[in-house]
């Protein structure tokens, strides 16, 4: 589902009557003058923060489908949100894997986009009372420092396998080569290989059945990576056999992409968003922590192989980082901590027990 197109360029009576974010996102492209290229693009970028709305609120299905949401949900925190939802929704593997989370330019296109309807909204006073656009700009800009002074570890929810779980506990449609059971089997195969291979979201969405020989390969060589080099990954046979269930049931071939829609887009890859939004909602169920994200499937494997006792340089390499430190930095400070608590709770003292060390010397 698209946002609505609009008809002619706005007069004052047909603003009066712009109630939701869809209808000025059309407004304010028959409004502009853009090459066709730019155009579509920009829609691109306005339905994507139609759908952030709705994720913002809860409202995934609403989300899906792209439905009209009111202009009154727009406040100063929107355009800062939206460039946070952004970067994790729309990775691009070019990036150095030092600079997680950073803009890629899909993510930079589509922010110009919202930014230029809610200035467009600012100049013909439809911005919701009390919401400037200039403070909007500013929150953005005072995100990006905070950015700069350092990477902030992101919390991950201990028990985010239960995104796994999830999709298992639910009953497969009867029905042979159905959509729900094929989007079921699918989110089944996608969740487990994130978790067991410890991949990027947009190395996971790269794949083709090839790649993975339908489930029997036990090592995918990754080529598309974020750091452009290859890389090997490791696939238990629990996860095998649900990849094997997932494309025994499809028509498609070989060449075909491993992960594809069964819905809208039929046989074509699903999106970075789409996964997101897989994830999400299994989250929301699962009662996880609200920032739950496919790549919190990769931070747990690598923070479950440190606590094990897997060397920190064999991480790494399992997760394509060019130098062990960022692994130690974005990964293993959860380890480190944890042992270290061990450490001051094994050999540290009470206060009680330090003064009665300490007298006993004395003595």
């Amino acid at each position: 589902m698209t946002i609505a197109p609009h008809p002619e360029s706005e007069s004052p009576a047909d603003l009066a009557n712009i109630e939701t974010v869809n209808q000025a996102a059309e407004a304010m492209l028959a409004d502009l003058e853009l090459s066709p290229l730019t155009r579509r693009t920009y829609r691109y970028g306005l339905q994507a923060l139609v759908r952030y709305l709705h994720i913002a609120r809860e409202d995934d299905a609403a989300a899906d489908a792209l439905a009209p949401i009111a202009l009154d949900v727009i406040d100063e925190e929107t355009l800062a949100g939206l460039n946070r939802w952004l970067r994790e929704a729309y990775p691009d593997p070019s990036l150095p894997p030092d600079e997680r989370g950073g803009a890629t330019r899909t993510s930079r296109t589509y922010l110009v986009a919202a930014r230029r309807l809610m200035n467009w909204l600012d100049l013909r006073e439809l911005l919701p009372e009390g919401v400037s656009y200039d403070r909007m700009l500013r929150r953005i800009d005072q995100g990006r420092g905070t950015r700069r002074r350092g990477y902030k570890q992101r919390k991950v929810d201990p028990e985010v396998a239960a995104v796994i779980t999830h999709y298992l506990r639910k009953p497969l449609p009867k029905k042979r080569g159905s959509a729900r059971r094929l989007a079921l089997l699918r989110n089944r195969a996608l969740m487990s290989l994130l978790y067991d291979t410890g991949m990027r979201i947009s190395e996971a969405l790269a794949l083709r059945r090839e790649d993975v020989l339908d489930g029997r390969a036990s090592r995918i060589r990754l080529t598309k990576t974020k750091n452009g080099k290859p890389r090997t990954v490791f696939v238990r046979d629990e996860t095998r056999q649900m990849i094997r269930a997932y494309v025994r049931e499809r028509e498609d071939d070989v060449y075909a992409p491993l992960f594809v829609s069964h819905g809208r887009g039929k046989g074509t890859a699903i999106t970075p968003s789409h996964a997101w939004y897989l994830v999400k909602q299994a989250a929301k169920a699962e009662g996880l922590y609200e920032n739950t994200s496919p790549h919190s499937l990769r931070h747990r494997r690598a923070q479950d192989l440190l606590d094990e006792g897997m060397p920190l340089e064999w991480v790494a390499a399992l997760l394509g980082h060019q130098h062990a430190d960022t692994t130690r930095t974005v990964y293993a400070w959860e380890t480190d901590e944890d042992m270290l608590a061990d450490m001051v709770a094994t050999y540290g003292l009470s206060p009680s027990e330090a003064l009665e060390k300490q007298r006993d010397k004395l003595d």
